[in-house]
């Protein structure tokens, strides 16, 4: 059994969409019951109900009533790494609002709406789920472990990134400490694409660490060491918590993506069937 927080009391967040640009708001409320909810026109439904996409530089979840919630990796990404696993969320616009880029605003503020809350039984990885994508060079794996575990690896050839990793458990507090605050980035040679895409419409210097591609962002610019890699074990957890209860195992990733999180999650849900 896996110790759990719920919130205790409403907190709400308000700012544009990385994506959209609009300004959008949303709402975290106590939940009657355990588990992730989105409150939408056509009810109450469990983040695992909906279908989603990582297509588009983000996570975009589209729900049985086809309510469509965009950009909801990072606020995901803090409710699974804080173990908050009973919340009712209300979206008011396209998409989950940006805020500085990372989780930290949404960790802060929900840590201190949250309390204990009932032992949840998590999903077990008892053997091993492994794919590759060969048109990127990734690859990604979750196998049996008595915590829950991430190995994540990237490897840009731009040498302002380059090849960075993180490995460890990932509890409250080495989520607090390790990855909340780790911003979203953006190689400078990929900006154009994006905006030609209709993307990243609210995308700023005060939401988005934008990194040459000839040369690393100077230390002093950064809040964490290695802070891309940590954004990309954020994004993980996020689409991790779309199976709407924690994980125990280890979850390795190489050069991935949310595309490979999101099959990956579909591959854990076909296991569980099974």
């Amino acid at each position: 059994m896996t110790e759990a927080l719920r919130l205790n009391r409403k907190t709400s967040f308000s700012g544009r969409g990385l994506h959209s640009g609009e300004v959008c708001e949303v709402t975290l409320g106590p939940s009657g019951d355990p588990g992730i909810f989105f409150a939408l026109p056509g009810g109450l439904f469990p983040v695992q109900s909906a279908e989603c996409d990582g297509s588009a530089r983000g996570t975009v979840l589209t729900f049985p009533d086809g309510s469509v919630v965009r950009t909801v990796e990072h606020l995901l990404g803090v409710l699974s790494g804080l173990g908050v696993w009973s919340v009712e969320i209300n979206v008011r616009g396209s998409e989950v609002p940006a805020l500085d880029g990372s989780g930290a605003e949404f960790a802060g503020a929900i840590f201190e709406a949250s309390i204990p809350g009932e032992k949840i039984e998590p999903i077990d990885i008892s053997r091993e789920i492994a794919f590759a994508d060969p048109s990127r060079g990734g690859f990604i794996a979750a196998i049996p472990s008595e915590r829950f575990e991430v190995s994540y690896v990237i490897n840009y050839e731009a040498r302002g990134v380059g090849c960075q990793a993180y490995d460890g458990e990932i509890t409250p507090p080495s989520f607090l400490k390790d990855i909340a605050r780790a911003r979203t980035f953006v190689l400078e040679s990929e900006v154009k694409g994006i905006i030609e895409r209709g993307l990243g419409k609210g995308g700023a210097r005060e939401n988005v660490l934008v990194i040459e591609d000839s040369a690393p962002p100077d230390p002093r610019e950064l809040r964490l060491q290695d802070e891309p890699v940590r954004h990309k074990v954020l994004d993980l957890l996020g689409d991790l918590a779309i199976l709407g209860l924690p994980l125990k195992g280890r979850v390795m990733a190489y050069r991935a993506g949310h595309g490979m999180h999101l099959e990956l999650v579909r591959r854990i849900r076909r296991s569980i069937s099974a």
